[in-house]
């Protein structure tokens, strides 16, 4: 059965963890503290199981709690990728690239251009491969 949870819901009990407090996360989040904290407690509810053991000096993940919090790291943190590649592609800066060239006649130009991409660009992954060629030209 899937279970429909707000993704803002997600991240506020990853930030109530991290802050160890409703509190702190509210002020890091800009919500009320008690908004947070129905948020947590409908979650809890929604899922069947206490996420947070509440005491005076604020609130730290149960056993449940923590092995959820590990997971969504993980898939929130590949959501985030997947959705800057889709920026990325929306941009129209996805995609691969071949470059052909001669390396013993421009090796040079052709590091300096490497060089000056990367500079450029650190987003964006450079793969080198040498292939073979069928046939060498002549001059």
């Amino acid at each position: 059965m899937r279970r429909r949870v707000q993704l803002i819901t997600l991240d506020y009990a990853l930030v109530v963890a991290e802050e160890g407090s409703f509190l702190g996360a509210s002020r890091r989040m800009g919500v009320h503290h008690s908004a947070l904290s129905r948020r947590i407690r409908d979650l809890e509810h929604s899922l069947g199981t206490v996420l947070f053991e509440r005491h005076a000096g604020g609130v730290r993940p149960t056993l449940a709690g923590s092995r959820l919090l590990g997971n969504l790291r993980r898939v929130l943190t590949e959501l985030d990728g997947a959705l800057a590649g889709v920026e990325t592609d929306r941009r129209g800066q996805a995609g691969s690239l071949s470059i052909d060239f001669d390396p013993f006649l421009h090796a040079a130009e052709f590091l300096d251009a490497v060089t000056d991409f990367i500079r450029s660009r650190p987003d964006v992954a450079i793969y080198f491969m040498e292939t073979k060629r069928a046939s060498f030209r002549s001059s």
